[in-house]
């Protein structure tokens, strides 16, 4: 019971919420309002307000000439948490109450329950919706990285790991990021879940052409109903951006460098004194190593290691290496067919695309089309059947 309670407690999803809660009750207090129960929807809305002074998301007004454009710019538009994010904090709040008891529901005549729960707080989201959406404000979806910026960094490590005055921490740094990056784009793998990959989930196939990774924990597989995530990754001819090759490559350093590899976390945490730890690489370690080779080169145009998977969806989409999303979704391992659509913008890509090819095709042919919709759909000139005339 005490390791599955430090567990819990130790999770960072635990520790932001207790800091979520911290910082709402401490909001109440400012307010002269002690506990929970006295909370009232209006004090949720206060909350959210006072929420919005951190928002980054300006709200251009119609004669603003900046209306609809991304970026920072000089003029003088309020600015908003994004609704997304207002969303994600009522529900946030909505746990804290049903947490504390107070059920997911607020009734409006004893007002009681869960004040988060209240119409008028639902009214309150969905017309910030309605004032984003005026303003042209797009979702922000992650920069996708696409295999020429990956042969551009893994070039770059082919270039220093043959530097004669590299230490052994340097090397092995260097030969993991590249074993890293090169999987990740061809598996569209969620970054944070190839950094928890075992060895002794990587197996090889029977003719030798490539691995098999069987993912059974990560962001979204935490043993709900079976769930896994199994992606093959396949030999290139091209072996400077060769997936496998690249793993090969590592953990024959690793075993020369007498690191065992056959067991445990596959890519590691190194120490400042050049131990290499049995501690999987976090996303944020892989996200500075990312930012810099990119920086380096002078590429970098804000991806984070979330660009990878879009990357692997788009570049499936545009390849023809998948016809649809499920197809998109089977290989990278999304379980969401919504937020499928969302990150990979298949039908953006492939289905508008080629929509709006026919149709300019069938310019020349418009005048047909029209005889046609005449003759068979309108029916407005057509005469009463019971007409006394």
């Amino acid at each position: 019971m005490d390791e599955l309670d430090k567990r819990i407690t130790c999770s960072s999803g635990h520790k932001r919420k207790k800091s979520f809660q911290g910082s709402f009750l401490q909001f109440l207090q400012d307010l002269d309002c002690k506990h929970l129960s006295v909370c009232t929807p209006d004090d949720i809305r206060r909350f959210l307000i006072w929420k919005d002074f951190s928002g980054k998301t300006t709200i251009h007004g119609v004669h603003c000439k900046h209306l609809g454009q991304k970026g920072e710019f000089d003029c003088f538009c309020p600015k908003r948490l994004a609704s997304g994010t207002v969303e994600g904090v009522i529900n946030q709040l909505v746990n804290i109450f049903d947490d504390n008891g107070f059920g997911r529901y607020w009734d409006i005549f004893s007002k009681s329950g869960n004040p988060a729960c209240a119409p008028i707080v639902k009214e309150y989201l969905k017309l910030i919706r309605e004032e984003q959406a005026s303003a042209h404000v797009l979702p922000k979806q992650a920069k996708p990285i696409f295999l020429s910026k990956i042969k551009a960094m893994c070039s770059y490590i082919d270039r220093e790991i043959k530097s004669p005055g590299l230490s052994l921490r340097e090397r092995y740094i260097l030969y993991r990021d590249r074993a890293w990056m090169k999987p990740t784009i061809f598996a569209g793998d969620r970054a944070s879940d190839l950094s928890l990959v075992v060895a002794q989930e990587v197996k090889v196939l029977n003719d030798n052409s490539g691995l098999v990774f069987q993912h059974t924990f990560g962001k979204t597989l935490r043993g709900d109903k079976g769930k896994s995530n199994t992606f093959v990754i396949k030999k290139c001819d091209d072996l400077s951006i060769c997936p496998v090759q690249g793993l090969l490559d590592y953990v024959n350093f690793c075993q020369v460098s007498t690191v065992d590899m056959s067991v445990g976390y596959l890519f590691r945490i190194v120490s400042e004194k050049g131990r290499v730890l049995d501690k999987a690489v976090n996303y944020s370690v892989m996200y500075e190593r990312l930012r810099y080779y990119l920086s380096l080169l002078g590429i970098y145009e804000g991806e984070t290691p979330i660009a990878f998977d879009q990357g692997c969806a788009v570049t499936m989409a545009l390849s023809g290496a998948a016809e649809n999303v499920d197809q998109a979704m089977k290989h990278i391992g999304w379980f969401g067919r919504t937020s499928a659509e969302y990150y990979s913008r298949i039908h953006t890509l492939v289905d508008a695309g080629s929509i709006a090819l026919r149709l300019s095709q069938v310019a020349n042919g418009s005048e047909n089309i029209e005889t046609v919709f005449k003759e068979q759909a309108d029916y407005s000139s057509l005469v009463h059947v019971f007409n006394k005339e």
